[in-house]
């Protein structure tokens, strides 16, 4: 992985969706350097060389609802779909790490208005890449930084789109539905 670039921290960030429970994390002070970020990270519990993996293999794997973005993240296509839906995730840092290893298959990442990404260090192989956010989020927003390589699959980064909320809209009624029926 190539080094991190600094990114300043203005003064924390908030999460794009208030309705998920807020995560209390330190905050760095200032702009940091890649063995600061390290050292951060650390302090959280997690490394670069520790990062949560998600794989596919041959099939699809979506991560969608309440979650907590990690600070490292590596995920591996293989020959399936991996589906990173972020719209009601809490980001665990205000920078966050993001380390690719396509296959024939295709990553998707699908982030809230206002985060920003830069796909710069991602080397496409004889797949596509797309970036359709901003490479400099809103202030107080997360920032992906993505590294990696692409065989012959795709990698994109996106907002939501309208089949995106229809599927949160759906998500969220049947999570209404369930709280309903246990406080009966």
């Amino acid at each position: 992985m190539s080094e991190w670039p600094a990114y300043p921290e203005p003064g924390g960030f908030t999460p794009s969706n208030p309705e998920p429970e807020v995560v209390h994390l330190p905050v760095p002070a200032g702009p940091m350097v890649p063995n600061d970020l390290a050292a951060h990270y650390a302090s959280l519990g997690q490394t670069r060389e520790n990062p949560v993996t998600y794989s596919a293999g041959g099939s699809t794997f979506r991560k969608t609802g309440h979650w907590v973005v990690p600070p490292y993240i590596r995920i591996r296509g293989g020959l399936g779909t991996v589906i990173l839906d972020m719209q009601r995730a809490v980001a665990a840092a205000s920078m966050i790490g993001v380390e690719v290893s396509g296959g024939a298959g295709s990553i998707l990442l699908v982030v809230p208005e206002g985060w920003g990404a830069d796909i710069s260090q991602v080397s496409p192989g004889i797949g596509s890449r797309r970036c359709l956010v901003s490479e400099t989020p809103a202030q107080g927003y997360p920032f992906l930084y993505v590294t990696g390589s692409l065989m012959i699959g795709s990698f994109t980064i996106r907002h939501p789109n309208r089949w995106d909320l229809w599927r949160l809209k759906r998500e969220m009624k049947k999570e209404s539905k369930q709280r309903l029926e246990l406080e009966r």
